[in-house]
């Protein structure tokens, strides 16, 4: 998770507006998901191969991969600052010509270079910059247009917090913009109201977050949640700004609109980062283990959202139920994490043990994936230990 929630502040503001070529009508184009993320495929500078982007709706601001954009020798056009979950970053500014899963063409675009994307992801698609913008998980199809669809039947009206507006950088892509005259615009990620364990509490909807619910640290600190639930698994995410801890809890339920989520699968900030996470109005978001099992389409200029629940509407919840993470220390694959009494303690993983591989495929990003799979199944690492490899099988458990 923890892609930008925020403008990439100025980064067009740099420069004068170019010749939008979109045309004034809805397109669509395909997308994938891989381990809880939305990609599509973009073209930078008419380069090949297209790129996986990360389609993000809690940004509003383009953004490449830093290696990459060096790699592809692309434009420096300046710097910028912006906010992610978790804290501040300073960002170098990029120009490209853009192409979105070969439907919408920019011929020049600021992209901010981010230091961090989550494998295989090397930027990141702001959909809250379009006038009207929508996710099919069944069809696998982004929508853009600069209408709203007539064809709703199934789906549910919510209101989008009208406070969440923003400045923001210089609004682009033609006819599916937000301003009619390419001027600053406004940041219009979409948050809406929701209630979670029977509080009214305003979620940012963030497709760019791979978890489920994550509550900013600023409200778990005011609603003192970090110590109310004893049955917790401690953890951390990685954003744009660096790591953060958490806590994964179970919670009674989260209602949004009419559809009820029960006991479902929360993140806590850490209350010792309050103040870090930049937050306005909203106390948390949304992300993909939750919105993976939503069609919405936004339309922030009527200031709604409409949701629909898809065929993944019943998938059970993905969380660590190994009590483990692996990570780089040094630029070697380790267990970076290990809870005591936890199904990977229990199995005989050991804190700082060298990962060599594991049944699986994707590495290292695929593996943390499997950590997080259905109760009962099993995981097999190959770890190195004191010159000596061994087979491990941690057997996944609900742990809260």
């Amino acid at each position: 998770m923890g892609l930008s929630r925020r403008d990439v502040m100025a980064a067009g503001a740099l420069f004068a507006p170019g010749v939008a070529t979109a045309a004034d009508k809805g397109v669509t184009y395909p997308f994938a998901v891989t381990r809880n993320m939305a990609w599509a495929a973009v073209h930078l500078d008419g380069k090949d191969p297209p790129l996986p982007f990360l389609i993000d709706t809690g940004s509003s601001g383009f953004g490449v991969l830093d290696s990459k954009a060096r790699e592809l020798g692309l434009r420096r056009e300046g710097k910028s600052s912006g906010q992610a979950a978790i804290g501040r970053m300073n960002l170098q500014v990029y120009g490209a010509s853009v192409v979105l899963g070969g439907a919408v063409r920019e011929p020049w675009l600021p992209l901010a270079g981010m230091t961090y994307l989550p494998q295989p992801m090397q930027g990141i698609i702001p959909l809250a910059r379009f006038r009207v913008m929508g996710m099919d998980f069944d069809k696998r199809q982004v929508l853009i247009a600069s209408r709203f669809p007539k064809d709703l039947e199934g789906y549910e009206s919510l209101d989008l917090d009208p406070g969440r507006a923003v400045a923001g950088s210089l609004d682009r892509l033609g006819a599916f913009t937000n301003d009619d005259n390419n001027q600053l615009i406004k940041d219009h990620s979409p948050v809406i109201d929701a209630e979670f364990n029977g509080e009214r509490v305003k979620l940012l909807v963030d497709t760019g977050a791979s978890l489920g619910l994550f509550l900013f640290p600023d409200y778990v600190k005011r609603m003192g949640l970090w110590d109310q639930f004893p049955k917790h698994q401690p953890g951390g995410i990685r954003t744009l700004a660096g790591h953060a801890n958490t806590r994964t809890i179970r919670a009674e339920r989260l209602k949004i609109g009419k559809l009820v989520f029960a006991n479902p699968i929360v993140s806590l900030g850490d209350p010792a980062d309050s103040g870090r996470d930049g937050s306005r109005s909203e106390v948390g978001l949304i992300g993909m283990e939750f919105l993976r099992r939503l069609n919405f389409i936004s339309d922030p200029q009527r200031r709604k959202l409409w949701i629909r629940p898809n065929a993944a509407i019943a998938d059970g919840y993905r969380y660590d139920r190994a009590g483990a993470e692996v990570g780089f220390i040094e630029g070697v694959p380790r267990v970076t994490e290990l809870n005591p009494g936890g199904p990977a303690d229990l199995a005989g993983l050991k804190l700082g043990d060298r990962v060599t591989g594991w049944r699986g495929a994707d590495g290292l990003e695929g593996l943390s994936w499997a950590l997080r799979g259905a109760p009962g199944s099993t995981v097999e690492i190959q770890v190195e230990r004191d010159g000596k490899r061994q087979m491990v099988a941690v057997i996944l458990a609900d742990v809260i």
